[in-house]
């Protein structure tokens, strides 16, 4: 049964919202954190003008300038540079989530998402979409697809960065695709390299569901391979897809719904081409990150978003054991709100787990912590 061995705060600025972390670990076992980093204007406002003001409710998930922080551990996951590493900016769009995987060289492979945040009076005329419809305030913003980036081994060295995904297979066609938007889809969740390809997770909505594209270049150009889930009554969405290699030379996809409660959905392929029907399963959580251990069992992490709030884990005993047979262990249940999730595992030289994810503090501030786990 694995055990918690420490928890402590891996970043936290006061002007800034920081979320949705991703790690990757290269060969010689020092360690990367991503996360999207965005401001938090809330420092610029006295205290005592925040009389009624509630900062756990305040969900700044979209602003203009999000963009995708780096910042580097050592192998037993402390930081060990004070410089964050900023993916470069697109000066059109602005970054969401980042999804990392390292590659049989070293270098690093990120996926992420992005939006086109909207001027008021061009809003007027396209209806951008905002995180709260029923208000005016926030920001607006056109979906602007998925993209990947590559950089090599040391900081600051990308090969390329934001290289859009463009449309393939009819992926996107339900939703239509304007002709000025690069892209169709948002990615999070755990990308896999299989036989010299990258494999990456796509989803755009309950008409499209998920998706898998491939790319043979280490991903500046990509092609829709199959259709991994899809509700064709469009009544669950399948979300934030993460890939995990089920130990038989095949595929599971594990993936957060809407639709359906937030509940665990599963596919698996033999080839990545043909995948079962989706099965829903009785898990709940926001969302799914699957860790293959050394051992061959695979630590299945997901927030909690009901009261209590905060992280859990099953571990199961190979990539194709159900999950809702697996015993559930809290990592920690003292969430300030509901705003928390989004674990991302790595396993450790030493044989233990390091949980990222994001959390919010009692004073409403949105860091990333860790636990150290013995598994």
């Amino acid at each position: 049964m694995p055990r918690v061995l420490a928890q402590d705060t891996l970043y936290s600025e006061t002007r800034f919202h920081a979320a949705f972390p991703s790690i990757a670990r290269f060969s010689d076992d020092h360690l990367l954190l991503a996360f999207r980093r965005a401001r938090d204007g809330m420092w610029l406002v006295p205290e005592a003008k925040r009389d009624g003001f509630d900062p756990l409710a305040k969900m700044d998930h979209l602003d203009s300038r999000s963009h995708v922080a780096l910042m580097e551990l050592d192998p037993a996951g402390q930081r060990s540079s004070e410089r964050l590493e900023l993916l470069p900016f697109n000066p059109e769009a602005a970054d969401q989530d980042p999804s990392l995987l390292c590659l049989p060289d070293d270098r690093l492979f990120l996926a992420s998402f992005s939006y086109y945040p909207m001027p008021s009076d061009i809003d007027e005329l396209m209806r951008g979409r905002s995180e709260t419809p029923d208000q005016q305030a926030g920001c607006r913003y056109l979906s602007w697809g998925s993209h990947a980036s590559l950089r090599h081994r040391a900081r600051d060295s990308w090969q390329y960065h934001h290289a859009y995904l463009s449309p393939d297979g009819g992926y996107g066609s339900a939703l239509g695709v304007e002709e000025y938007q690069p892209t169709v889809g948002a990615v999070r969740g755990q990308p896999l390299w299989r036989n010299g390809e990258i494999l990456l997770g796509l989803y755009w909505g309950s008409q499209e569901g998920c998706a898998l594209f491939a790319s043979a270049d280490d991903g500046e150009s990509w092609c829709f391979r199959s259709r991994i889930a899809r509700d064709d009554e469009a009544k669950v969405a399948f979300q934030e897809p993460a890939l995990c290699a089920d130990g038989d030379a095949g595929l599971i996809c594990f993936m957060r719904t809407s639709g359906a409660g937030g509940r665990l959905a599963t596919a698996r392929s033999g080839d990545g081409l043909r995948w079962s029907e989706p099965r829903l399963h009785a898990l709940i959580g926001h969302p799914f990150h699957p860790l293959p251990l050394a051992d061959s069992r695979v630590l299945l992490s997901y927030g909690y978003r009901k009261k209590p709030y905060g992280i859990r884990l099953r571990v199961l005993e190979n990539a194709l054991a159900d999950p809702d047979r697996a015993e559930e262990v809290v990592v920690r249940a003292d969430g300030a709100c509901a705003d928390v999730g989004y674990p991302w595992a790595v396993q450790l030289a030493d044989g233990n787990v390091l949980l990222a994810y994001y959390w919010t503090d009692p004073q409403g501030r949105r860091q990333i912590q860790g636990s150290w786990l013995e598994v």
